[in-house]
Formats: C-alpha cells, structure tokens, sequence
C-alpha cells in the first residue's frame, strides 16, 4: 500500500510539473504563465538540503520535524519531499517557499496558507481516489494536482 502511495505521489508531481510547464498557451480561459519564483524556490531548497547534508536517502519523517501529511510513509526520502514541495506545490501554485513557510522555521504552523495547503492535498487525494471508481472514463491514469485548478496561481480563476 505505502509502494502504491509513494508512486501515486511521485506520479503526481511529474504529472504536476509537465501540466504546469509544458502545457500551451491558452485553454478554456486558462492563462498559463513564466515561473518567475524558481530560482527563489530553489535557493531555499538548496539551502535545507545543505542543512541536512547526509541526510537526504532517509525518510521525510525521520529528518523533518512536524510532518503531518508524510508520516510513518516508507521510502519517501527528504530530498524527494524537498522536491515534491518545490517543484509539485510551489510551481503548480506560483509561489515561493515562504508563501506557506517561515524562512528559516521551515516546521512552524505559523502560516494559515501552510493549514489551507494540508487540507487542499486531502482534498486531492479523495478526488483521485473518487476518480479510480468512475466506470468508463477514457482515461489510463486520472489525477488531478495542485496545477489543475491553480495553474501557477495561489487563487484559481474564477471563470474555471
């Protein structure tokens, strides 16, 4: 189940990266744009991921204090949370690390933002989970991401 769980995660951010990134133009109303937060995004990756130096291989929860979403999951390392969070969340919403985070108190629940992003991910799953029992949807693997409904904003657009 937690092999299930971490592909489904893994799937989910690539999928969220390339819906966000390649995707053209404009479709149904949907203005897709420059990412001009990821050299920032990434400087603070960088930035933790020097601070646990020798640390990346092992499990999210073991190097990160209060990690709700992540907890108890085997085989999901630091470094692919780390990126997970940059590339999946931060890209997908147009924001930056400190958007949800305080610089520097990366495990403090001071941002309402960090709440809403939590609930949003349960969000999430229950609709793809909802989507695998949908009898002849034409389609092989049918997720939904931070990116479908965001596209690169912290607000959706209302005409969506």
């Amino acid at each position: 189940m937690r092999k299930i769980v971490l592909t489904s995660t893994i799937l989910i951010v690539i999928i969220s990266f390339l819906s966000v990134s390649f995707s053209p133009g404009k479709i149904k109303n949907r203005t897709f744009y420059t990412d001009t937060l990821e050299e920032e995004r990434f400087k603070y990756m960088n930035e933790v991921l020097a601070s646990i130096k020798g640390k990346e291989k092992m499990n999210v929860d073991s190097v990160f204090k209060n990690i709700q979403l992540f907890k108890d999951s085997k085989n999901f390392t630091a470094e692919h949370f780390l990126l997970m969070m940059n590339i999946g969340w931060g890209k997908g919403l147009g924001v930056s690390c400190t958007y949800c985070h305080v610089a520097g108190k990366w495990d403090s629940d001071e941002k309402q933002t960090k709440h809403i992003a939590r609930e949003m991910y349960g969000i999430r799953q229950m609709v793809n989970d909802k989507l695998k029992t949908i009898q002849g949807l034409q389609s092989e693997l049918p997720l939904i991401n931070c990116g479908t409904c965001h596209n690169g904003k912290p607000i959706p657009n209302k005409e969506w």
